[in-house]
C-alpha cells in the first residue's frame, strides 16, 4: 500500500496521486523537521550551565526593579532623570544595598534593590572615597524610605541560598511576567 493512503475512488490519474502523495509526504516531513528543532531547543538548554541562568534570572529581576521605581530618583544621589547624564547602556542601573558580592543570598530580595543612577552604581567601586560616600547615602535614603527596620533587617545575616537551574529559570518567568504587566500598566497609563 502507498504511504500517502489516499481512497483510490478520489483520484483522477496517476499523476494527481503522485502529487498528492508528495503534497502529504512534504508535510510529514515539515512536522518532523519542527519536532527536530523543538527537541534539539530543549536539548541545547539542558546543557547551560549554573550561570547562563543566573544572569537570565538577574537581567529579568534587575528589569523589574528599575520598572518598579520608574518615577523616583536615584536612591543614592537624588537625581531625577532630567539631572542625570547619560552613560553608555542607559541612565539606569539596579542598585543593591547588600552588594551581590557581599551578601549573594540577597540578590533576588526586593528590599535590597532600588533604581540607581549608572554613576552611583557603576562608578563607585573604582574609587574608595565614592564608594564610601554612595553607601552612606543609599543607607541614609533607605532609611528615610523604609525604615530602620529594613535597613537592619538587610544588614544582618541571612541563610545562604543554593539556587539549582529550576529555581533560577522559576525567577526568570516570575520577574518577567511582573515585568511585562508593569510595562503594560505603565503604557497604558501614558
Amino acid at each position: 500500500m502507498p504511504s500517502w493512503s489516499m481512497p483510490l475512488a478520489s483520484v483522477c490519474s496517476l499523476d494527481c496521486a503522485k502529487v498528492a502523495g508528495q503534497a502529504k509526504t512534504a508535510k510529514a516531513d515539515k512536522e518532523h523537521a519542527k519536532a527536530n528543532r523543538a527537541t534539539l531547543k530543549a536539548e541545547k538548554l539542558a546543557i547551560k550551565p549554573l550561570s547562563y541562568w543566573r544572569v537570565r534570572a538577574t537581567t529579568a529581576f534587575n528589569k523589574f526593579i528599575r520598572l518598579r521605581d520608574h518615577d523616583q530618583p536615584c536612591i543614592s544621589c537624588g537625581k531625577t532623570e532630567f539631572e542625570v547624564e547619560w552613560q553608555p547602556g542607559g541612565l539606569w542601573d539596579c542598585g543593591h544595598f547588600m552588594s551581590v558580592g557581599h551578601a549573594p543570598e540577597l540578590r533576588f530580595e526586593e528590599k535590597n534593590a532600588y533604581k540607581q543612577c549608572k554613576k552611583c552604581n557603576g562608578g563607585s567601586g573604582r574609587y574608595a572615597k565614592k564608594n564610601k560616600t554612595v553607601a552612606d547615602s543609599y543607607e541614609e535614603n533607605l532609611r528615610k524610605l523604609k525604615g530602620d527596620e529594613i535597613v537592619d533587617w538587610l544588614k544582618g545575616s541571612h541563610e545562604p541560598k543554593h539556587y539549582k537551574i529550576p529555581d533560577l529559570q522559576e525567577i526568570e518567568q516570575k520577574y518577567l511576567k511582573l515585568a511585562r504587566e508593569l510595562k503594560k500598566k505603565l503604557d497604558s497609563g501614558r
